[in-house]
């Protein structure tokens, strides 16, 4: 079975990851929603994967676009999971972090057993208490390195279509992306509410040519 590490965010973001390469680690705090005061230097993602229960109905990211990367990210870097809003404040105290579900020390010669991961995300799902949003609040993965485009992005997701962002917005994301030979895929998110399982076809959306 596939599994991806997903990035959610917003177009302006997009744009300026492109051009810088990498996903940062250190937003500028006008960016940070979830935290309270400081900057935390980490990167917020959660898992997709096939087969999740009650997928009817489930927006699957946050944001308006969406980075898909190669789930290797959780064999080469160090990284956490925890439950939705139960990030520690530095990266550092993440793996004796009450909350946290797994984790990795980076440079592992296995890929990490996601299985408990997965039964907590499906638990959620099963029980759905936070509507068309429960696979977003059911986790996320935090990483405290920069990613790179290159060696990491497998394609970007834009939410609805090209025209619903403006033209100057999309044209300059389209050239961007062209310089910098990195995939983008537009598709309609009002779609959702008409299958039973949108996480399923979001992931066959990653696949296809």
């Amino acid at each position: 079975m596939k599994e991806y590490i997903i990035h959610g965010t917003q177009i302006e973001n997009i744009i300026k990851i492109i051009q810088d390469g990498y996903i940062d680690n250190k937003p500028k705090k006008k960016d940070i929603i979830m935290l309270k005061d400081e900057p935390s230097n980490q990167i917020f993602t959660q898992l997709v994967y096939k087969d999740i229960p009650n997928q009817s109905n489930q927006i699957v990211h946050w944001g308006t676009c969406v980075i898909i990367l190669d789930k290797q990210l959780l064999k080469d870097y160090p990284f956490y999971a925890t439950r939705i809003g139960g990030f520690s404040d530095k990266f550092e105290n993440g793996k004796t972090n009450e909350e946290t579900i797994i984790y990795g020390d980076g440079n592992l010669t296995k890929m990490p057993i996601l299985t408990k991961l997965k039964n907590i995300i499906n638990k959620k799902l099963i029980n759905m208490k936070n509507g068309a949003v429960t696979f977003m609040h059911s986790h996320e993965i935090l990483f405290n390195q920069k990613i790179p485009l290159d060696k990491y992005c497998i394609t970007i997701i834009m939410r609805w279509n090209k025209t619903y962002y403006g033209s100057k917005l999309v044209d300059k994301l389209i050239k961007l992306s062209k310089e910098k030979n990195i995939s983008i895929k537009f598709r309609d998110d009002k779609l959702r509410g008409k299958n039973e399982k949108p996480i399923d076809n979001f992931i066959d959306s990653i696949e296809s040519d």
